[in-house]
């Protein structure tokens, strides 16, 4: 499925029919809002998400519609080489992959999830501490309560204690 099926929009649309779609697509698979089928929710937002992010940068969607010429173009050159070589009836069971556009555009959250708990010492999801080393960082002496407290921190870069 391409990007321009995947938000429900034709290929001429606008900034602003993009996202107007991307707006009702994330308001129906947004996985907070589909607790009950959160990985399938989660899977279609990473779509959605790809597909919103290519298509609404002007330079993206240009390479991207680039990218579908070109596998439009080999798809019909494959599709006359096969029914020249069947006879007209085509029995190419080869399936076609979809274009996956940027690469750089993809969020993979669940590493997204793990680089966070790794650098900071704690799940935020789960409020667990993780590594108590790197949440008390700053100031081993004394252990933090709240694990995003950056008081130690605005203190030794400015030189002086807030009170």
């Amino acid at each position: 499925m391409n990007y321009y099926e995947i938000l429900g929009v034709n290929r001429d649309a606008t900034i602003q029919e993009i996202k107007k779609a991307y707006k009702k697509l994330a308001k129906k698979w947004h996985p907070d809002l589909n607790r009950d089928n959160i990985k399938v929710a989660e899977e279609k937002m990473k779509e959605i998400n790809v597909a919103y992010t290519t298509l609404s940068d002007e330079v993206a969607r240009i390479d991207y519609n680039k990218k579908l010429d070109a596998e439009s173009k080999t798809s019909a050159k494959t599709n006359s080489t096969s029914q020249r070589q069947t006879g007209g009836t085509q029995q190419s069971t080869s399936r076609q992959q979809t274009s996956t556009g940027n690469s750089s555009a993809r969020v993979d959250f669940e590493s997204m999830k793990r680089n966070f708990e790794n650098f900071f010492g704690f799940n935020p999801q789960t409020k667990e501490v993780t590594n108590e080393d790197k949440l008390n960082t700053f100031s081993p002496d004394k252990k933090k309560k709240n694990p995003l407290d950056t008081t130690d921190f605005f203190e030794k870069f400015m030189g002086f204690k807030v009170k």
